[in-house]
C-alpha cells in the first residue's frame, strides 16, 4: 500500500509539472513579453480557462523579473477569478520567488508542504499548499519572470486517504523532519506551523520508530508499538516519508 501511495504522489506531481512547463514556453506568454498591451488579456484569459478546467490550483500567477505580479487567477468556490491589475501585488521578497528566479530554463522549484498564510496568519479553514514554480524566458532567451502554481494540497491528502480507506491499522504522512501532514489524530498535524506545537513530531512521540524509519529509504519492521511499513517519497526536489502501522 505504501508503494501505491508513493506512485500516486509522483503521478500527481508529474502532471502538475507538465502543465507548468507547458505554460512556461506557451506561445501566448511569448507574445505577451513582446507586446504586453496587446496580449496580456489573452494570457490571463487562458490562465483562467486552465484554472476552470483543472480546479486544483488555488492561484496561478505570472510574476515579472522583479517579483511584481503581472497576472493572477484565484480559485474561489471552484471558479476562477481574474484579479484586476490594481490589486496585483509585489512578491519579490517571498522565498518562492527568490528561490525560483535564480533557476535555469527547465528547472523547477517545489515548496515545502505547508499551510497557506494570509496577512501573516494561518488561513482558516486550513488550506494545505504546495507551490510549484519555474522561470519564464522570452524568445531571445532572456529571463522575464516566473510562473507559479499554488497547488491545493487537500487534493493530495484526499487521494492518499482514499487509497487506504479500507486498510487495517492506521496511516501517516510525514515531512522530512518527522512532522505529521496526515496524523493518527488531527491535532497532531501541521505542528511545525504553530509555535506551541513545535515538539509534535514522530521523533518525540515514538523515537525508536523514527530512528528505524530514518535509517532506510523503505522497509518494514515490528516492535512493541506495532508493525510499520514505510517508504520515502521524492516527488521532485522535496521529500516526505509515508508510513503506515498497526
Amino acid at each position: 500500500m505504501t508503494e501505491i501511495q508513493r506512485l500516486k504522489i509522483g503521478d500527481n506531481f508529474r502532471l502538475i509539472v507538465s502543465d507548468l512547463m507547458f505554460f512556461s514556453s506557451y506561445n501566448q506568454l511569448q507574445n505577451m513579453f513582446e507586446e504586453p498591451e496587446l496580449h496580456s488579456t489573452h494570457l490571463v484569459n487562458d490562465f483562467s480557462l486552465f484554472s476552470r478546467g483543472s480546479k486544483i490550483f488555488d492561484q496561478i500567477r505570472m510574476l515579472n523579473e522583479t517579483g511584481m505580479e503581472i497576472a493572477r487567477i484565484n480559485l474561489f468556490e471552484e471558479k476562477p477569478v481574474i484579479v484586476p491589475s490594481e490589486k496585483l501585488q509585489f512578491k519579490g521578497d517571498r522565498y518562492y520567488f527568490k528561490d525560483t528566479i535564480g533557476l535555469e530554463k527547465g528547472e523547477i522549484f517545489v515548496s515545502p508542504f505547508d499551510l497557506n498564510i494570509e496577512r501573516g496568519k494561518i488561513e482558516q479553514p486550513l488550506k494545505p499548499m504546495i507551490r510549484f514554480a519555474t522561470p519564464a524566458f522570452d524568445r531571445k532567451g532572456q529571463k522575464r519572470g516566473v510562473i507559479i502554481f499554488n497547488y491545493l494540497g487537500a487534493n493530495l491528502i484526499q487521494d492518499i486517504k482514499g487509497l487506504v480507506i479500507d486498510s487495517p491499522g492506521f496511516y501517516m504522512l510525514l515531512n522530512s523532519d518527522g512532522y505529521w501532514i496526515i496524523g493518527m489524530d488531527a491535532e497532531d498535524e501541521w505542528g511545525f506551523m504553530y509555535e506551541s506545537n513545535k515538539k509534535q513530531t514522530l521523533k518525540n512521540a515514538m523515537p525508536v520508530v523514527w530512528d528505524k524509519i530514518s535509517e532506510s529509504e523503505s522497509g518494514q519492521f515490528e516492535n512493541r508499538e506495532g508493525l510499520f511499513t514505510f517508504t520515502t517519497v521524492y516527488p521532485l526536489f522535496e521529500g516526505w516519508k509515508s508510513s503506515t502501522g498497526s
